[in-house]
């Protein structure tokens, strides 16, 4: 199991994939599209680069190319999600290759027109048989346009874009490890050794890009795939707690209870069989917890949201 290089492929239209997924658990990926995902219902966590955000309904965030993200939330959230190629608009605007968004969540309540173009975009690559590509291009071009008028961002030079890569590649690499070996022994210093870093500079290293020490992003880790077995399995606690990594019941108590606000045995109490855990697709070897909708369930869905919301809209002339 790896925190992987996620191969997207265009396979309805050109450079532009939508998903609409529910969302426990998705852990550490990246890919060489951009992403934007757009929170329809529920609140979670996203982590990214050194930071850690809040998002909820409402919300949406940016991801580049090569930009390592994470989500986490209790329930799940409705995440709209639209990946498209850095060359997308190469012929009008070569600079988006090279465009470095800032990372963090974007409120698209306050901005009706560019939630709306995203949705009408969704609903364009969502409808079944009468598609048109030139209508979904269109109105992602319009939705990148907005993006760009309220998030900040800088165009790199290709000695910048080179380091960011750079250090991309090296937080992918550390992440690998970990997901690979998050269920075993593994330490702060066998980390540092493998980096060639001392272990106090890797220590700061670390935070500084992961956004949380080593230690709290390795227990929560263990903790996400404690909650799922204790939410889906009988098995007891001291057999979930040597499965996801820990030495002891005391030691899944301290940090599940940290993770959580609730103790282990609480949690599988209010939780076991819970359809929330169950309807989702848990690949115990990945840590993903996600449920992806097909595309009438996502036309329909993106449907009633649009209706709901955009009953007496009319765009700015």
């Amino acid at each position: 199991m790896q925190s992987e290089l996620e191969n997207i492929y265009h396979s309805k239209i050109n450079n532009l994939n939508f998903l609409l997924v529910d969302i426990a658990y998705r852990k550490p990926h990246l890919h060489f599209d951009m992403e934007v995902s757009f929170v329809l219902e529920g609140k979670g966590k996203i982590r990214t680069q050194e930071q850690e955000f809040t998002i909820q309904a409402g919300q949406g965030i940016i991801f580049n190319s090569c930009q390592i993200h994470e989500f986490i939330s209790e329930q799940a959230m409705k995440v709209l999600v639209v990946q498209f190629s850095t060359t997308i608009l190469e012929i009008v605007f070569p600079q988006l290759d090279r465009t470095n968004f800032e990372s963090q969540p974007f409120d698209l309540e306050n901005n009706p027109e560019v939630l709306y173009f995203i949705l009408q975009a969704a609903l364009s690559y969502f409808e079944e048989g009468t598609h048109s590509p030139l209508r979904v291009h269109g109105y992602t071009s319009l939705v990148l346009d907005g993006l760009m008028e309220i998030c900040n961002y800088d165009i790199l030079s290709a000695a910048q874009q080179n380091k960011l890569m750079d250090l991309q590649e090296r937080i992918q690499r550390i992440s690998s490890y970990i997901h690979e070996h998050y269920t075993s022994k593994i330490s702060l210093d066998d980390l540092a050794t493998r980096e060639g870093f001392s272990r106090t500079y890797f220590s700061h290293f670390f935070k500084n890009n992961f956004g949380i020490t080593f230690k709290e992003y390795l227990d929560n880790l263990r903790c996400e795939k404690a909650r799922t077995l204790l939410a889906s399995t009988n098995e007891n606690l001291l057999t979930i707690s040597y499965i996801c990594g820990f030495s002891d019941i005391r030691t899944l108590n301290n940090a599940f209870s940290k993770c959580y606000d609730i103790s282990p045995k609480d949690y599988r109490k209010n939780n076991l069989n819970s359809p929330v855990v169950i309807k989702m697709s848990f690949n115990q070897d990945e840590l993903d917890n996600q449920k992806t909708y097909n595309d009438k369930e996502s036309f329909e869905l993106l449907q009633d949201y649009l209706e709901a919301r955009f009953t007496n809209f009319s765009l700015k002339s």
